[in-house]
């Protein structure tokens, strides 16, 4: 994973450099309408709109998979977790000692009498 951050980071230092080496205006057109800009300004846009599109179809990729599975193997995984972690029931089904004691004679050492 570090390197593939490394790598993006050397790629957008150069898309950087690039686009400082070629500030010069530029007149773009598109249907209707002209403009200038500077080339490097076009190339990063370019960019960023071809990252942004590369990451939609990332997730939408992502979720088929997921979904493809069947859903007993989805809650296969869940079981367990949820076994553990309830109302502090240890793995092996049995309560803690303390949990036991809750609410008995010797929680409260006055009577009702002293109230």
């Amino acid at each position: 994973m570090q390197a593939l951050l490394l790598l993006t980071l050397v790629f957008a230092v150069l898309v950087a450099i690039f686009a400082i080496q070629n500030a010069h205006l530029v007149t773009i057109y598109f249907l209707k309408w002209q403009f200038d800009a500077s080339l490097g300004l076009i190339i990063l846009f370019s960019l960023l709109i071809g990252a942004v599109l590369l990451g939609v179809f990332d997730l939408i990729n992502q979720a088929k998979i997921k979904w493809k599975k069947p859903w007993w193997s989805r809650e296969k995984k869940e079981v367990p977790e949820a076994e553990t972690s309830v109302g502090g029931i240890s793995e092996a089904g049995t309560e803690p000692e303390k949990s036991a004691k809750l609410g008995g004679e010797h929680d409260n050492p006055q009577k009702l009498e002293d109230y």
